[in-house]
């Protein structure tokens, strides 16, 4: 729970539910889930993976940063600004900043406020602090996870109490998702990745990590809960029966095995 009421009302009972939920703590993850690469070195070199996988993050950060400046529109970006309604001399928190679409169209409406801009996304973060040098005196670009905004806050100096409106969008960007090389879609091959500040935190699992070593049951439960998926069990039970013959490291193989679910029962 947060001990400051940072958080206008309004958002403040649905911001809570989401720290609380455990959604980003790490410890919910089974141990074993860190020893996954240890059965991945029995099938390929590590040495020729991290060379690989190095590569591809390097070619995706520039291909990153010029798809969120460029390509996502807030759909909802009207209702957004009209909802809250900015005024002079007011003070806001972007939790979700992205492509900062929501943070330009609110200056838009009021340039004389001062807008805390967060994500947990470094490319993100790098997108703020461009903003930020065109609106020097209004944009204050925070790198971090929202269960750090309370932090983050404190060390700009935001008094407790004094925020007027908080944005939350939540969800992966249209750009993380049309970016192969991190893993969000399985509409193009990459690596089973699917961290949003991987490079900031190198020992959080992966999306790999997981789906091979979590069992049956876990699994099911992942898709279910979080995915709304009615075939949960079904899924949970293919990705194990396959992991038992090859590491699943790519986001092609995956989206391999359930698409052979309905391929192999059809018509």
């Amino acid at each position: 729970m947060l001990r400051y009421p940072y958080f206008c009302r309004v958002y403040k009972e649905f911001l809570s539910c989401w720290l609380e939920s455990g959604i980003f703590n790490l410890g919910v993850w089974p141990k074993k889930i860190h020893d996954t690469a240890q059965r991945h070195n029995e099938y390929e070199s590590q040495e020729q993976t991290d060379q690989t996988e190095t590569q591809e993050i390097h070619r995706s950060q520039d291909r990153d940063f010029e798809a969120m400046t460029k390509l996502h529109i807030p759909v909802m970006v009207d209702e957004v600004v009209r909802c809250l309604a900015p005024q002079k001399g007011q003070i806001f928190l972007d939790m979700t900043f992205g492509s900062g679409g929501h943070t330009r169209a609110i200056l838009q409406k009021e340039s004389d406020i001062t807008l805390y801009a967060l994500d947990r996304d470094p490319t993100a973060y790098a997108i703020a602090e461009q903003l930020s040098e065109l609106y020097p005196k209004q944009i204050r670009a925070m790198l971090g996870q929202f269960s750090q905004a309370e932090a983050l806050l404190m060390k700009a100096g935001v008094q407790p109490g004094t925020l007027d409106g908080v944005l939350l969008d939540l969800g992966c960007s249209s750009m993380q998702l049309d970016a192969p090389e991190r893993g969000f879609s399985l509409r193009k091959d990459g690596p089973l990745d699917m961290r949003m500040d991987g490079g900031r935190y190198p020992d959080m699992p992966t999306a790999a990590d997981v789906v091979n070593a979590l069992d049956q049951q876990a699994l099911a439960s992942i898709l279910r809960t979080y995915g709304e998926e009615k075939h949960a069990k079904k899924i949970a039970s293919a990705i194990v029966q396959a992991r038992s013959l090859y590491p699943i490291s790519r986001t092609q193989q995956l989206a391999s095995i359930v698409a052979a679910l309905w391929i192999l029962t059809w018509p």
